[in-house]
């Protein structure tokens, strides 16, 4: 879309390179660090807090701005082919989750220490926890489709902006 230099890209793939390769490092000595007693709380914690109907409930609302998407470019497709994909998409969802759910345990460990994870378990099991966890997924359903509109109301903002900006900065949209 923008025309670059042979040597801005190659600087843009060594930096991206050396980012990969810190982001390894840093992802392995975070899962070597966290005790199996420490994995195995965070691990209930995410279970009892709905993290993974969340995750799937995220996913619902991507697979449903795909459709969306997708509609806008191809408003003739037919509801079968709707159906399949979100269907499709679901599945994806579902089989990787167990998935997510193991890569997310670092970043807890990353933020809270092992009394704050139990102090966690010990709120979510009070009637106040209870039912943060039960009005979460509304609450986060609402959110996203007020951040959606959100967005939507600022991107005429924002295309401009990014134009000029580019225009200012020497690139171009050749």
């Amino acid at each position: 879309m923008f025309t670059q230099t042979g040597a801005m890209r190659k600087g843009f793939s060594c930096m991206m390179v050396i980012f990969v390769f810190v982001l390894l490092q840093v992802r392995s000595a975070c899962a070597e660090e966290i005790s199996k007693e420490f994995r195995s709380d965070i691990i209930r914690l995410l279970k009892m807090t709905g993290a993974e109907a969340l995750g799937l409930q995220m996913g619902v609302a991507v697979t449903n701005q795909i459709i969306d998407s997708m509609g806008k470019n191809t408003p003739d497709m037919p509801p079968k082919a709707v159906a399949s994909i979100k269907d499709e998409i679901s599945q994806v969802f579902a089989e990787e989750m167990p998935k997510l759910m193991t890569e997310i345990v670092p970043v807890y460990a990353k933020h809270f220490t092992q009394a704050e994870i139990n102090g966690l378990i010990a709120f979510y099991s009070t009637p106040l926890g209870k039912k943060s966890i039960q009005a979460m997924p509304a609450v986060m359903g609402e959110c996203m489709q007020v951040g959606q509109a959100w967005g939507e109301g600022i991107a005429p903002q924002i295309i401009p902006r990014l134009e000029s900006r580019l225009k200012r900065e020497g690139f171009d949209d050749k």
